[in-house]
């Protein structure tokens, strides 16, 4: 399997000086399967880029896009993806019925004459929308897909695609339920995030990757609950919980400079190696690819 970053940001796209590194493009992440399927995980602005890459290269394959959910940073990019505007291309968009609207219906609300030229009925590729439902498994070119619900603002959709031996764990925006709300961890705090985890706990478990926000540092994420996110700190106690073999910070605070981001990385390291715990933590930055 093959996973590349577009886009790695949260909310709303950053560009500038201090985010080169890890770069400032709203979600989007490329992933390609043992038979080289293309599935690609989110549309926010990131998409741009991998859809040109796509078009420069002549690509004509089938194109798989799945939504986690609907605000504004993981969708906006699809007005902009180029293979939309060729009629070669074949484009399935898989995503969950929210508030009584159909995948569709939902994203052809930003490509009206308010918010842009171009009609969704207007484009060339074709393109078909499926709803897929929470806790289910689905078969896709020989790749099972599994969803689960996330705890966010806004109904979202947590996927794991498995390629034989292999799994990818997709759960973005995420907060990881807690009652205790300080920033240390004991272990009445580890026992409180496995008792009101448990669902994603065992959704996760032993994942070779596993792409998750971690959109705060513990400190900033006090006074926040409910805002649908996750502090670096809980998440690598869940992530070690969960004993997934490598965790990718993602989704990060459009306010996070590449400096933060790399206290961000390093503290998540130190955390691992303090509990002994054989886990990989890596943060996401666009252009970086991972084969395995």
């Amino acid at each position: 399997m093959y996973i590349k970053f577009w886009g790695t940001r949260g909310s709303i796209p950053v560009p500038g000086h201090s985010t080169l590194k890890y770069g400032g493009n709203t979600p989007c992440v490329e992933l390609r399967t043992s038979n080289n399927r293309l599935m690609i995980l989110d549309a926010g602005s990131g998409i741009r880029e991998l859809g040109k890459h796509l078009s420069s290269n002549g690509f004509e394959d089938p194109i798989d896009i799945f939504v986690s959910h609907y605000h504004w940073d993981h969708i906006q990019g699809i007005p902009f993806f180029l293979p939309l505007y060729d009629k070669k291309n074949k484009i399935t968009f898989f995503g969950e019925t929210s508030n009584g609207e159909k995948v569709k219906s939902i994203l052809q609300n930003q490509m009206t004459a308010n918010y842009f030229p171009i009609n969704l009925n207007e484009i060339c590729a074709n393109t078909t929308f499926e709803e897929i439902k929470i806790n289910s498994s689905y078969q896709i070119d020989g790749i099972k897909v599994e969803t689960l619900r996330a705890n966010h603002s806004s109904p979202t959709v947590t996927y794991k695609f498995i390629d034989g031996e292999k799994s990818i764990v997709y759960m973005t925006d995420n907060e990881l339920k807690l009652n205790d709300t300080s920033d240390k961890i004991d272990e009445r705090k580890i026992s409180n995030l496995i008792e009101m985890n448990k669902s994603l706990i065992d959704f996760c478990a032993g994942c070779d990757y596993l792409i998750h926000d971690s959109m705060y540092d513990e400190i900033s994420i006090l006074g926040k609950k409910g805002w649908g996110h996750t502090g670096n700190v809980t998440l690598t106690y869940f992530s070690i919980l969960a004993k997934v073999k490598n965790l990718i910070l993602f989704h990060y605070n459009p306010d996070y400079t590449d400096e933060k981001i790399d206290n961000l990385l390093e503290k998540t390291i130190n955390i691992a190696k303090g509990e002994r715990a054989e886990l990989n933590c890596i943060a996401s930055k666009e252009g970086m690819s991972i084969e395995f």
